[in-house]
């Protein structure tokens, strides 16, 4: 490769890489060397990345990339999301001379003000890595203010829209995927994202639970995968809901799904930059979301809700059944072209090159 830097790029998961990367990767292999590493298949590191925060099983993974660290000897380090973000600073330690790390902020996991001891041990761990931290690059205003204020890298923080929406056509309802999950006259909600207690699945059960007691025709499709699919399906089982919430799995595609939906819900807890609340704009669906950052840098305040506030949401929806315009292409979204990957693909590179420009620290 002769003079041209090495460039690490690393995330939990190789999914995410090509999901969300891919571009990217493309373009800086043209001015410099890059190796991948995530958990999964189809990068040159395959590192696995623990997801429980606080496992003693990160030490040995902490040994494994310090190892590759000094071995490779990379002249920059990008690292996306908060887990893996945490593993590679933390094994950075002793590795000298230091590459240049630029840390992608897809959400913080932690509230600011903090809320209680987790969120205080996060920020005080972001704190100890800021000094192997050159820059941030983010994508919501709370974690701007949380990086900026908080001063967790060494140099500047830098604002994304993301990483890029893929420019599409609207999707085309098939009349055969909306017979499986709801009548012509029920309202279908959706919701997409990893079974977890964060994104709070949950609640969206028991809403659900909560109009049908009163009559009103909903049903509720579940699109993802995750740790808390035993507890779903047992409180689906307990509710009598079998017939009406549907947890489907993952899927490669959202957007059969997504054009067969009456109206897109969210009921999570904290987001990044929700790439399901662009997919849903994208589709010119309505959307009914918590109003927790990330969600808040996307919608207006008449689509979010009070975070955890059942009667408000249930009271949403209920107008929403009595006034509301249903499915794809009922809503536009003025703000959705700011996030789409022609709109951020040259500023965000400029951002991930940042790197390879500067020298290795001492």
């Amino acid at each position: 490769m002769g003079n041209r830097k090495k460039l690490l790029y690393v995330a939990s998961t190789a999914s995410h890489l090509h999901r969300f990367h891919e571009p990217y990767l493309s373009a800086l292999r043209e001015v410099c060397e890059v190796r991948t590493m995530a958990s999964g298949e189809g990068v040159d590191f395959p590192i696995p990345f623990c997801k429980q925060f606080l496992s003693v099983r990160h030490l040995e993974t902490i040994r494994k990339v310090r190892h590759i660290l000094q071995a490779e000897q990379f002249d920059a380090v990008i690292v996306n999301t908060t887990l893996a973000a945490a593993v590679v600073r933390l094994a950075l330690r002793g590795v000298k001379p230091r590459p240049y790390m630029l840390n992608v902020v897809h959400g913080y996991l932690f509230s600011d003000p903090p809320r209680g001891l987790r969120d205080r041990i996060l920020i005080r761990v972001e704190r100890m890595l800021a000094k192997r931290t050159d820059s941030i690059a983010v994508m919501n205003a709370h974690d701007l203010a949380a990086a900026t204020s908080r001063r967790l890298c060494l140099g500047n923080v830098t604002f994304l829209h993301g990483m890029g929406l893929p420019e599409r056509e609207l999707p085309q309802p098939d009349p055969s995927i909306r017979a499986c999950y709801a009548a012509s006259e029920e309202i279908l909600l959706t919701f997409v994202g990893e079974l977890s207690k964060r994104k709070n699945q949950f609640f969206l059960i028991r809403a659900v639970a909560t109009l049908r007691a009163e009559g009103l025709p909903v049903r509720l499709l579940l699109i993802g995968e995750g740790s808390e699919r035993q507890h779903l399906t047992r409180e689906i089982s307990e509710r009598g809901l079998g017939d009406a919430v549907f947890l489907i799995g993952s899927r490669e595609s959202v957007f059969p799904y997504l054009a067969v939906t009456d109206l897109y819900v969210s009921a999570s807890l904290s987001e990044g930059l929700p790439f399901n609340i662009l997919e849903a704009m994208q589709c010119g669906l309505p959307i009914l979301a918590s109003d927790v950052r990330g969600q808040q840098d996307l919608l207006d305040a008449k689509r979010l809700y009070p975070s955890g506030d059942m009667d408000a949401f249930c009271a949403a929806v209920r107008q929403f059944a009595k006034h509301g315009t249903r499915g794809v292409g009922s809503v536009a979204y003025p703000n959705l072209n700011d996030y789409l990957l022609p709109s951020v693909f040259e500023e965000n590179l400029k951002t991930l090159q940042t790197g390879v420009k500067h020298d290795k620290q001492s």
